[in-house]
């Protein structure tokens, strides 16, 4: 159970930290205009694939295992002892995605409510927003171990499989 627990943090650690890697921006050339060609346009569709290729951990690892919440819990067979825990574990994972894209939210807006951002209320925003996921994940975790221990050893593998396989081959990608 352990190596289980310690697999799952290590694949959501190692996604967070690939998220700061993966921000390639756009480059000038848009294509489709005056000065793109089919070449160019090809080629951005090749690096597109490769870069997706190269980078199987998606940017946000809770929105990946959000989307496959719904099949996993099916899949699971979930017995009526297990529901209430499989809520909760739910609940939690749906808790921390939706932080994770408010963070994103705020990292884009570009005026607070005084109509200039400053650089300590930015950081600010951020802290709180880290800290408050912190606090989510970690009541992710507690409910994801007292999930894992009404879970039958067939159910643990499946469970182990299908959030690690969220991680390297999300849905929707």
């Amino acid at each position: 159970m352990n190596r289980a627990m310690f697999s799952l943090v290590a694949a959501l650690s190692l996604a967070i930290c690939a998220d700061s890697f993966a921000q390639g921006y756009p480059g000038r050339s848009r294509g489709g205009g005056m000065g793109g060609t089919s070449g160019d346009s090809a080629r951005r569709d090749r690096d597109s694939q490769q870069q997706r290729a190269s980078s199987p951990i998606q940017a946000d690892p809770f929105s990946s295992l959000e989307r496959e919440l719904p099949s996993l819990n099916v899949d699971l067979m979930l017995t009526a002892t297990q529901v209430e825990a499989w809520r909760l574990f739910e609940r939690d994972v749906r808790d921390v995605a939706e932080m994770e894209r408010m963070q994103r939210r705020h990292m884009m807006a570009r005026e607070a409510t005084d109509g200039q951002r400053t650089a300590p209320a930015l950081i600010g925003t951020l802290a709180e927003d880290q800290r408050m996921k912190a606090d989510a994940t970690m009541d992710l975790k507690s409910h994801l171990d007292a999930l894992y221990a009404r879970l039958t050893d067939a159910q643990k593998q499946m469970l182990d499989r299908r959030l690690v396989q969220s991680q390297s081959d999300p849905l929707g990608k």
